[in-house]
């Protein structure tokens, strides 16, 4: 615990101060197992997106299609 601060609020940064920080990083195995989980959400988040722009884009051709049917007459 570094002494003399609250939060973000530290008196005294120093190399001393810094060495003394402990961080730790997760195995390499769950490293691994995190990143597979990311690149399986990404995978999943690029196919919804493809998904969304389809049905936009066929939501648009309905539209027109139907603004067109209404102002020739076929509705």
């Amino acid at each position: 615990m570094i002494d003399g601060g609250i939060g973000t609020n530290i008196r005294s940064l120093n190399q001393t101060t810094l060495s003394a920080l402990v961080i730790p990083f997760p195995s390499i195995s769950e490293q691994a197992r995190i990143v597979d989980r990311l690149e399986t959400l990404n995978s999943e988040t690029q196919r919804l997106a493809s998904i969304y722009q389809r049905k936009l884009a066929a939501l648009d051709e309905l539209k027109q299609s139907l603004l067109h049917q209404a102002f020739s007459g076929q509705l």
